[in-house]
């Protein structure tokens, strides 16, 4: 990728004014909704209205030689696709010669095996292990073969030759074609969305040798967020939203996905809701809205969140995951477990629905759900560490701490700077007895600042058991001022009990009697630590007492020393 390691956003697309981007988005919707690409119509006309300029010409078609012979047929066949008659489009168009009727032909004879996939997956009565497979995919591919050898494919052509050959699990083969599309015809969005996501890594990312055009921007934004690079994907999303697109609702809800990456939930809450309400039937990334509200226990506007897609179209997998959320939140995990359920059965694609399966299968302590959920996960998006992490999760709570770790390593390359994941190894390593790992683990963790000091509280609990109490008590000292600036959100009170129990017991041992008494206090505010912290202090006031007395003592026998002295 050209930009993608200088970490230049943009460059191309300030080359263009903005009534030219108008246009050529406008081509772009054009062509795409043409060929019946209707996600990558949308995509370009929402683009297209956002910008604020004007549309200074009429934007024409240009076609392939054969069309108008052939325009009723394709305007028939056109017609029986936007009805969803695939099979039926497919036989009207059955003689097509033309670029356009050919790749209509076969792109309907896909869908028509995509329609017969899901119908025998409705059928498996909700084997979720079924595997479906669209019965057309080979021949499509050969009449793609022949049309390629014979020099007569244009980006759409090989923009379809990518997904069926990602259909048959051909990845190397899709990738190759979906970069041919891109190379024939950068304005088809579904080319570059398709190829950033059969890339498995940043490394195959930037081993592309993308065509310079502005579009390139877009796949660099989008390829960035979907390989968890979260920093990248903003400078390339803000770029993007300064010139020119800021009022895009495409471009607000990647950027709230960005910072929901990030764990900014409170800026990614605030565009998901103002993408929300300007479109309110948008359903793109909304569960990703709902997981975020859930994550900040905002349980009446995560309410309202289900109520409105409910309503709207309770049968979309996106509405169940909303609706699921929901009711996890609200503690009845059964039936957070059966929509989530209802949502992988209507898209087994999605794979943010099986991870959160197998969170509920977890919370309902089958083990065994909750590993198939993760596993399907992994298998659908290899790029988002939280499946990895699940299984890790479960594993180590089976007392498998060698397939635990197998798990947390692979979450931690996919996401090095988490610092949970970091914490999770380093109990992983300390149960192992690896305890010089476990400590670069906590260290790493501490560093990256994670918000919730669990990792501070994990290496002052090992240092205290190898009986290093120097740094144990510099450790909780510092835990205890994050909590006191308010950079720990998730402080427990037996940990921060804990702490002051322990630098009371340390101090006390020191002699040190005015903190050992200070945070022998703070311990009694905690209902479990109040016997042993007033035990404390009871030592703390006898060690002072036997001070005074000894004080006074001396200060007596002093004074009788110089009344018996003779004077001088």
């Amino acid at each position: 990728m050209a930009d993608s390691s200088s970490g230049t956003a943009g460059v191309g697309i300030e080359l263009k004014s903005l009534q030219e981007l108008k246009r050529l988005l406008t081509l772009s919707y054009l062509q795409c909704s043409h060929r019946g690409l209707l996600y990558s119509a949308a995509w370009a006309a929402e683009l297209a209205q956002s910008i604020e300029a004007p549309l200074e010409s009429i934007v024409q078609l240009e076609h392939s030689s054969g069309y108008y012979d052939e325009f009723n047929a394709y305007s028939y066949g056109k017609a029986l696709y936007d009805l969803r008659e695939y099979r039926r489009a497919a036989h009207a168009l059955r003689d097509s010669k033309s670029v356009e009727g050919t790749f209509l032909k076969l792109y309907s004879l896909y869908l028509a095996g995509e329609k017969i996939k899901e119908d025998e997956e409705v059928e498996s009565l909700g084997d979720l292990s079924n595997q479906s497979t669209n019965p057309f995919l080979q021949q499509i591919k050969e009449e793609l073969g022949k049309l390629e050898n014979a020099d007569k494919l244009d980006g759409f052509g090989h923009y379809l030759y990518g997904i069926v050959e990602r259909e048959l699990s051909m990845k190397d083969n899709a990738r190759a074609q979906l970069f041919k599309a891109c190379i024939a015809n950068p304005l088809i969005w579904a080319a570059w969305e398709d190829l950033y996501k059969l890339c498995e890594d940043s490394n195959m990312l930037n081993s592309l040798k993308l065509p310079d055009h502005w579009m390139k921007d877009f796949f660099l934004a989008g390829a960035s967020l979907e390989v968890m690079r979260a920093n990248d994907a903003l400078a390339y999303y803000d770029h993007l939203s300064s010139v020119g697109f800021s009022g895009s609702t495409y471009i607000n809800n990647q950027l709230a996905m960005v910072y929901y990456q990030l764990k900014d939930f409170p800026q990614s809450a605030t565009l998901f809701k103002t993408v929300h309400d300007y479109d309110p039937y948008n359903f793109t990334n909304i569960d990703a809205y709902s997981h975020v509200l859930y994550v900040m226990e905002m349980l009446p506007e995560l309410y309202q969140l289900a109520t409105d897609v409910d309503s709207t179209d309770k049968y979309r997998p996106e509405s169940c995951s909303v609706i699921g959320n929901f009711y996890s939140l609200h503690g009845d995990h059964e039936k957070a477990c059966a929509y989530f359920k209802r949502a992988v059965r209507l898209d087994k694609t999605n794979h943010t629905s099986w991870i959160l399966l197998g969170h509920e299968y977890l919370e309902m302590k089958n083990h065994t759900l909750a590993i198939d959920a993760y596993t399907k996960a992994y298998e659908t998006n290899k790029h988002d560490f939280r499946s990895c992490y699940g299984l890790g999760h479960t594993y180590e709570l089976l007392k498998m701490p060698y397939f635990a770790l197998t798990y947390y390593k692979m979450a931690h390359t996919l996401q090095p700077s988490d610092g949970r994941v970091l914490y999770a190894l380093g109990d992983c390593y300390d149960s192992l007895d690896q305890t010089d790992t476990a400590k670069k683990c906590y260290k790493r963790a501490i560093a990256l600042q994670e918000p919730e000091g669990i990792a501070i509280v994990k290496l002052a609990n090992l240092h205290i058991r190898l009986n290093e109490t120097e740094e144990a008590s510099k450790l909780y000292s510092k835990y205890l001022v994050l909590i006191e600036a308010g950079r720990v959100t998730s402080a427990s009170e037996e940990d921060e009990g804990n702490a002051h129990l322990y630098l009371a017991r340390y101090h006390l041992k020191r002699t040190h009697y005015t903190e050992a008494e200070a945070h022998a206090l703070k311990a009694t505010e905690f209902l479990s630590m109040r016997e042993e912290g007033k035990s404390i202090l009871k030592e703390v006031y006898k060690y002072t007492e036997q001070q005074q007395s000894s004080m006074s003592a001396l200060v007596e026998q002093l004074k009788s020393e110089e009344q018996l002295s003779p004077v001088h």
